[in-house]
């Protein structure tokens, strides 16, 4: 078919506002109409050729030329058809325009085959497309910000001190932002203002956080390498070290009209930089609201927990939570055929101090045992008061030797002399010992049999003449 007889073919859709051209199987184009023109902002200022001779990749964008390219062309000529493909061009203004493409292969007077093409602008429902797109996302990260901070209110509403508060809120912060380190610090001030800072979660190696939250009620946010060196350049060097590219930390902060009290912190720190979208910041900042409201709730309960399960004049262990410490060292010692050994301790002299010097010096006496006890004990044994002058030792990995000669040690660090209002008095301490060896296929014995039998050695000591070491050892 000849140039002249495709336009004659084109005349009753010359002014249709659908683009309707013929092209070459190698994109050139050989007629068009004036929508075509008008499509491309061209209007009617291209001459009498119009557009022809030009080829239609000119005005493709380039995700579009490639698409047309390798698969649009290679499927036309397969199938011979061609049903709403979207392409993008860019006009001769430089604005982009979306279109809905259709084309079917014929045959023109000699036989070469040419694309019958038919092209309706979707521009404006292409943008309408990405806002529903763009709204959809939205309530999905809207949905997905509601069912987090939903679970996370239901695992507050049953938290029991403050490790469930700083287990919920690490959880919750690493959904949100799929950190590569989450960790979470909050101020527990339930025994004074000089409180240690508890922390629960993981921090990247090597970095080190200060000894408290930072003063700033602010989140920071640090998105690439170049946001952390403006705004942390302290820290780059370690952050870096730690492969670190971007971090947020959200500060648990309550606002008491004239000040800003900073509670705690959340941290999130990430191998990549990262973009950190409006939703994941405010999800952080609505964590950090929540464990505002509730932090004092849960110091309370930390403190009656601690108060049920502690001395209250020496700070240690009770006998309910020595039995408990107690029994899972039994219960570890079984599984791993490891011995471990119980202390009982009665003081001699006392009493003595207590009647002649009054029972505030006998408290101060009690509270210079307690430390002196924690100071010879390793990490992992329990130092506990049962009540009056006694006090129990828990600890494991001794064999029957060693469970002697830290008796002994024990001894002598109670035996150490007084200083203050009871100095000068004589205190020291029988020491009753059990040293336990599991037997293979043994039941493993109870709490309050292990210290029965601790308690029936001190009084043998007591019966030897006092200040004493008596050790019994069970296999069972």
């Amino acid at each position: 078919m000849t140039g002249a007889r495709l336009d004659d073919s084109l005349d009753l859709l010359e002014h249709t506002p659908v683009a309707v051209f013929v092209l070459g199987v190698d994109g050139t184009i050989l007629s068009h109409n004036m929508g075509m023109q008008v499509w491309l902002g061209l209007g009617g200022v291209t001459g009498d050729r119009g557009l022809r001779g030009r080829n239609i990749v000119e005005w493709l964008t380039a995700p579009s030329r490639m698409l047309y390219e390798t698969q649009v062309m290679p499927r036309l000529l397969e199938t011979g058809r061609l049903r709403e493909v979207m392409l993008e061009i860019r006009d001769e203004a430089g604005t982009r325009r979306a279109a809905l493409v259709g084309a079917e292969l014929r045959h023109d007077g000699e036989g070469r085959p040419v694309a019958y093409v038919a092209a309706v602008e979707t521009t404006a429902r292409a943008a309408f497309e990405r806002e529903l797109v763009a709204a959809r996302r939205e309530a999905e990260l809207a949905h997905r910000r509601l069912v987090l901070l939903q679970d996370a209110t239901s695992a507050l509403a049953v938290a029991n001190g403050l490790a469930d508060l700083g287990d919920t809120l690490v959880t919750a912060a690493a959904r949100a932002t799929a950190a590569a380190w989450t960790a979470v610090r909050i101020v527990d001030s339930s025994e004074g203002a000089d409180a240690a800072v508890r922390q629960w979660g993981d921090s990247p190696a090597g970095v080190v956080l200060d000894g408290r939250p930072a003063a700033s009620g602010r989140q920071l946010v640090c998105r690439d390498a170049a946001e952390m060196a403006d705004l942390v350049p302290e820290d780059v060097d370690a952050l870096r070290a730690a492969g670190i590219e971007a971090l947020v930390t959200t500060p648990i902060v309550r606002n008491t009209g004239e000040r800003t009290v900073i509670l705690g912190e959340i941290h999130c720190w990430f191998r990549r930089a990262r973009s950190l979208e409006a939703d994941e910041l405010e999800s952080l900042r609505a964590l950090a609201a929540q464990a505002e409201r509730v932090v004092d709730h849960l110091r309370l309960s930390d403190q009656l927990q601690h108060h049920a399960l502690h001395d209250g004049l020496t700070g240690l262990p009770n006998r309910v939570l020595f039995a408990e410490r107690l029994q899972r060292m039994l219960r570890r010692a079984e599984e791993a055929g490891e011995p471990c050994a119980v202390l009982f301790l009665d003081l001699d002299g006392f009493k003595a101090i207590n009647d002649r010097l009054g029972h505030g010096v006998g408290d101060e006496v009690l509270r210079i045992v307690a430390s002196r006890l924690r100071s010879v004990c390793r990490m992992g044994d329990t130092v506990a008061r049962l009540g009056g002058d006694e006090f129990l030792i828990a600890t494991s990995g001794m064999d029957e030797g060693s469970t002697e000669h830290f008796a002994e040690r024990v001894r002598n660090v109670v035996r150490e002399p007084l200083d203050g209002a009871a100095a000068g008095s004589h205190l020291s301490a029988s020491v009753g010992a059990v040293h336990l060896r599991p037997a293979p296929g043994a039941d493993t014995p109870s709490a309050d049999e292990v210290v029965a039998a601790a308690d029936a050695a001190m009084y043998r000591a007591k019966r030897a003449g006092k200040d004493a070491v008596q050790v019994t050892v069970l296999e069972r």
